[in-house]
Order: structure tokens, then C-alpha cells, then sequence
């Protein structure tokens, strides 16, 4: 059943939230890796297509970062309450690493705060054309030490595809098969969604 407000709403909750913001990482780490492994599509130049496919890895470690955090950070929230906190987020890497830095191993973020830092620096407005070539010709130190380097976007794609990893394995724990009333329960559960009108 899917409503737009109201009394009773159970869903989405932080699961199914998660759920969806993996499958979103997902997506970006297979566009990222045909696009950075191949011949094509075709950009109109190596700037602009290094700047693309930077987009769609931070994209997918915005993604995957969203996912956990509404994994371990959600509350009780669900519904409306839950999309809205999460979307008051918005692009913002620094907020969402800050946020689930209590949940990772000082381990992990011992090898990865660093490319995070980085990456605090590079806006998602880079992915226009106009954005990338002014960056890369102002902020050039910035530019060779993250997008025009081929070890920190190899690194970053490594984080990306440990994270989605992580997720699935945290979520594969909460995956069951309905029986019966226990189908027909979640089936009657009242969603929220946003996009109805």
C-alpha cells in the first residue's frame, strides 16, 4: 500500500533505505569502471572524461556512504521523516564521512581518511565541462593529486568497492523469505512516498 502522508506509515525504513542508496553505488561503480577501463563512450577530450568518470565514483562513495550511514544512523526514523534527514545531507562527503566515522575500524580509517580529505576538495559541480577545466587550470596541484592521478582514483575506486561490500554483507543479514501472514503483513505495510501525487 503506498500513501503520501499520513498516520501508519512504517516505510521505507533505514533497510530498505539502505538498500536502495547500495544499489545506487552499484550502478556508479559500473558506469565508473566501463567508462575508466575503455575506449568509449567517446569524450570530447581527457580532461572531460576524467572529470566524468570522477563524478560517477564520488557519486558512488556519496551513495555507499548514504547507505551505511542510513544503516547505523537512521534511528527509529521511517517514511517521510527518514528520506528528509537523509536528503538534508545532499552532496555533502564531509558530513556523511563524519557521520559514519564511529562506525568504522580506526584500522580503516587510518588507510582512507586522507582520500576523504581530498576529496572534500573537489565539488560535484565538476562534473560540467566549464567547472573541470577551470578547476584543473586554477587548482592544478589539487587536480594532479586527485583526478589526473591514476593511484588515487585506483584507491578510491578500492574504497568504493570494500564499502559496497560492506553493506551487502550488513544487509545479506537482515534478508529472509516471507511465509503466509508474514507476506501478507509487509505487503499491507503503509509507504511513504515522496513522488505521488
Amino acid at each position: 500500500m503506498c500513501i503520501n502522508v499520513g498516520k501508519g506509515v512504517s516505510r521505507p525504513n533505514y533497510l530498505d533505505m539502505s538498500g536502495h542508496f547500495l544499489h545506487d553505488a552499484i550502478d556508479f561503480e559500473i558506469r565508473y569502471k566501463f567508462c575508466i577501463n575503455s575506449d568509449g563512450p567517446g569524450f570530447n577530450t581527457t580532461r572531460s572524461g576524467r572529470a566524468k568518470c570522477f563524478v560517477d565514483l564520488r557519486m558512488g562513495l556519496e551513495s555507499i556512504l548514504k547507505s551505511l550511514v542510513c544503516y547505523y544512523e537512521a534511528g527509529g526514523r521511517v517514511g517521510k521523516p527518514l528520506i528528509n534527514w537523509i536528503e538534508k545531507l545532499g552532496h555533502n562527503i564531509d558530513k556523511l564521512f563524519k557521520k559514519l566515522k564511529p562506525h568504522m575500524s580506526q584500522e580503516w580509517l587510518d588507510d582512507h581518511e586522507g582520500d576523504f580529505k581530498k576529496l572534500k576538495l573537489l565539488p560535484v559541480g565538476l562534473r560540467y565541462r566549464l567547472d573541470a577545466w577551470n578547476f584543473e587550470d586554477n587548482k592544478a596541484e589539487i587536480y594532479d593529486a586527485t583526478i589526473g592521478s591514476e593511484v588515487w582514483m585506483d584507491n578510491l575506486h578500492m574504497v568504493l568497492s570494500g564499502l559496497i561490500e560492506k553493506t551487502n554483507e550488513l544487509l545479506s543479514a537482515h534478508r529472509r523469505i516471507l511465509f503466509g501472514k508474514d507476506l501478507l503483513s509487509e505487503a499491507s505495510e503503509i509507504w511513504y512516498e515522496k513522488h505521488t501525487y
